[in-house]
């Protein structure tokens, strides 16, 4: 197996890939939690795996040669924010986070049920999903909403002084906290009109189930996206290992178990044209590769590494995946968030962060996601778009005086 591939292209299966099961082989060690999967726990798994694929080709827009972050995390974050909206600027909500055929009660109980599962699925992994809400402390969140969010996502729900520039303080050590301190001061500082915050934390560790030799790590040349060759720590396993292993079309499919191997690292990697490789990645290819992968003895070499990497606002990304209304003054926009107030509301800026240090030892994650809604103004004025045939003329207020006239019919004919 080649020892070169590129970073960027990694997809870190931390949490769906393995544990739970699309039709794999079957032979991954029994745990005393693993059970299977009720019929709206797969639906959950379709809907957030499906809006992971649509992520990350929006994300390969960007010029980032690494990136790391949490599918599942973001989902979580915008499926609590859903709860708070209704009509079109529910549907949006519904179509980009993939909900189709499943309704919000029902969503909401799968998300609920897929967490509890994979929180209790292997005690030798440590993982923990956290969501949290602040809102302005002078107005009343709606009741139906605040009971949603924790019965379904676990949420805290708490006001806070949004003119206070402590307060970013509270939702910065929540985050540190729940990431067992990976992630620190998230969020700079919080605008005067803001009226929630619906935050999102997930953290995972765990040790591989082979394990690397750090006598054996050193460095070896690692062959860049642009096609640069760098010195890498480049990790080497004891000795040959059976590892999961499919080849097809020039794109190679391989998972690296953790622990009692109910989570995997998963690897996509080429040997050339990578990126035009994964432009037709979808869901049902990934699992079409999971199922053909077979059991292959293979001396591994990878390289050690710690990623940070943030999106300051996920706004565009969002938009360009169909999410538009919550980011406009559109007033439909969370009419179901308060009780005792009808202001107009609107998600200001998505922010997410994430971390991940891969050594001999095994895995360390944290991504913790930020919606940040602010109160803003309806717009006073309506759109009026001359897009038809008109008459025009240039004419003197005061005393009447037509000096021009003219009527515009058809643009395409002018020069």
């Amino acid at each position: 197996m080649k020892t070169q591939f590129n970073l960027t292209y990694v997809i870190f299966s931390l949490l769906f890939l393995s544990s739970c099961d699309w039709g794999g082989s079957g032979d991954e060690p029994l745990m005393p939690n693993l059970r299977a999967l009720k019929a709206p726990e797969q639906e959950m798994v379709q809907s957030s795996s499906r809006f992971a694929m649509d992520l990350f080709h929006q994300l390969q827009e960007k010029d980032d040669p690494n990136q790391f972050y949490s599918p599942y995390s973001i989902h979580q974050a915008l499926s609590m924010t859903m709860n708070g909206n209704e009509g079109e600027v529910l549907e949006e909500f519904i179509q980009v986070l993939r909900y189709e055929g499943m309704g919000v009660t029902q969503a909401n109980e799968a998300a609920k049920s897929l967490t509890e599962f994979l929180l209790e699925l292997d005690p030798k992994v440590r993982l923990s999903i956290a969501n949290a809400i602040w809102h302005k402390q002078e107005w009343e969140v709606n009741p139906d909403f605040e009971e949603t969010v924790s019965n379904s996502f676990g949420a805290e729900v708490a006001g806070l002084d949004m003119g206070n520039p402590q307060s970013v303080d509270v939702i910065n050590n929540w985050i540190e906290q729940n990431t067992e301190g990976l992630i620190k001061d998230m969020l700079d500082a919080i605008p005067p009109n803001a009226a929630m915050y619906l935050v999102n934390a997930i953290y995972f560790k765990a040790d591989w189930k082979y394990r690397f030799d750090e006598k054996l790590t050193k460095k070896a040349p690692f062959t860049t996206s642009g096609g640069a060759e760098v010195q890498v720590d480049m990790m080497q396993l004891a000795e040959p290992t059976t590892l999961k292993f499919h080849s097809e079309s020039g794109l190679d499919y391989l998972e690296i178990p953790y622990s009692t191997g109910q989570y995997s690292l998963g690897i996509l990697t080429a040997d050339e044209g990578l990126q035009k490789k994964l432009e037709g990645l979808d869901l049902e290819v990934l699992e079409q590769y999971r199922e053909d992968a077979r059991e292959k003895d293979l001396l591994l070499h990878m390289p050690k590494f710690k990623m940070r990497y943030k999106m300051e606002d996920m706004k565009e990304d969002l938009i360009n995946m169909g999410l538009t209304l919550p980011f406009q003054n559109h007033p439909g926009n969370f009419t179901r968030l308060f009780a005792n107030t009808t202001a107009p509301l609107k998600i200001s800026r998505v922010i997410h962060e994430a971390l991940i240090e891969v050594d001999e030892k095994g895995s360390e994650a944290a991504a913790a996601t930020i919606v940040e809604i602010r109160e803003t103004s309806l717009p006073s004025y309506s759109a009026y778009k001359l897009n038809k045939p008109f008459v025009f003329f240039i004419q003197e207020k005061h005393s009447g005086a037509i000096l021009f006239m003219g009527k515009l019919g058809d643009p395409s004919l002018l020069d």
